[in-house]
């Protein structure tokens, strides 16, 4: 494919005011926006699109850029509608249809694809191919540890249930009433798919916001055309009464994710993760953050948290500690819910 030449027009070459100015850059960009529309609507943007300035400095763009020009490759955004996935769920290593008598696979779909659809329409994870998950539900907790231990190596320990980066599957288990029942169940799965996400797309992101992440899309709800996350109450209740045995918000957000599970308060962890997501989803502000430090680390950024929170978060690091520790003090009560279009 040919490339185009456009005309460089610098701020500093002509006065501010300029007509010639004004009318150049609105030619400009309605000379760029039909030519990525043609681009688009002729199916070349299947191929890579690069940007690239002559030795005149005029800009051009098409898919082969001279070698001796330095070039910008440009993303260009074919997303269209969001589309549910087809999750192929097992009982006891058998596939299982919908209409099955032994686990409602329907419901399990649902809980699935909805994790998906708010990471890509609310946190803008674009699905270009599928994340790789298969749903494995065992009749009770020791089929269950028996089935991580021959596929990691390693026991199940207490777990509700678990996502399996090498086989990319999540195994989990029929919850007894006291533990919370068929709830409970499929909010262990909602849990685990945002895990699954997460360890597809974006493996640096540190711990805290991985488990915090999973904690709240166990509350993950769409009603009247909007997600809504619920607070997740003993998440709430738990950290109120553990108060004294939490760390300070700036030194918890540093924990490495190696020392995460070695830490003397891991179920205080988990809880501080998910209420801090919960505080963050409650602002506009806050979930913007989420997003930048979500598509910082989706990009291979490997900054600590707390210079990427200090970057992202309004008024920086200071102000999030100041944030946290207030909300904190009123026993984290408020909002009752989160709701997100």
């Amino acid at each position: 494919m040919q490339s185009f030449p456009v005309s460089c027009l610098g701020n500093d070459s002509i006065p501010r005011g300029s007509q010639v100015v004004q009318s150049g850059r609105v030619a400009v960009r309605v000379w760029i926006a039909g030519v990525l529309s043609l681009m688009l609507w002729a199916g070349v943007c299947q191929a890579e699109i690069y940007r690239w300035v002559d030795d005149n400095g005029k800009v051009h763009f098409g898919d082969r850029p001279p070698a001796t020009q330095k070039t910008e490759k440009l993303e260009i955004n074919t997303h269209t509608d969001w589309k549910p996935f087809d999750i192929k769920v097992y009982y006891q290593n058998q596939l299982l249809s919908e209409g099955s008598s032994t686990i409602d696979v329907s419901r399990i779909q649902r809980s699935v694809n909805l994790v998906y659809r708010f990471f890509d329409e609310i946190l803008y994870f674009d699905f270009y191919k599928q994340v790789p998950v298969t749903i494995k539900v065992f009749p009770d907790m020791a089929t269950y540890s028996a089935h991580v231990m021959k596929v990691t190596g390693r026991p199940a320990g207490y777990t509700k249930g678990i996502y399996i980066g090498q086989t990319h599957e999540i195994a989990l288990y029929f919850h007894t009433e006291k533990m919370g029942g068929i709830e409970s169940t499929h909010q262990t799965i909602k849990h685990e798919v945002s895990h699954a996400i997460l360890h597809s797309l974006a493996r640096l992101v540190p711990h805290w916001l991985h488990e915090g992440l999973a904690e709240q899309m166990e509350t993950l709800v769409f009603q009247d055309g909007q997600f809504v996350i619920r607070p997740h109450e003993q998440n709430r209740a738990f950290l109120a009464r553990n108060r004294d045995r939490t760390m300070k918000v700036l030194d918890f957000v540093e924990i490495r994710s190696d020392h995460w599970r070695a830490h003397s308060a891991t179920a205080t962890n988990y809880a501080m993760a998910g209420q801090l997501i919960y505080r963050l989803f409650s602002t506009s502000y806050g979930r913007s953050c989420v997003t930048r430090l979500l598509q910082d680390y989706k990009r291979g950024e490997r900054l600590r948290s707390y210079y990427l929170l200090d970057k992202h978060y309004i008024g920086g690091a200071e102000t999030f500690r100041v944030h946290w520790e207030q909300w904190s003090k009123t026993d984290m009560s408020q909002p009752r819910s989160v709701v997100l279009r």
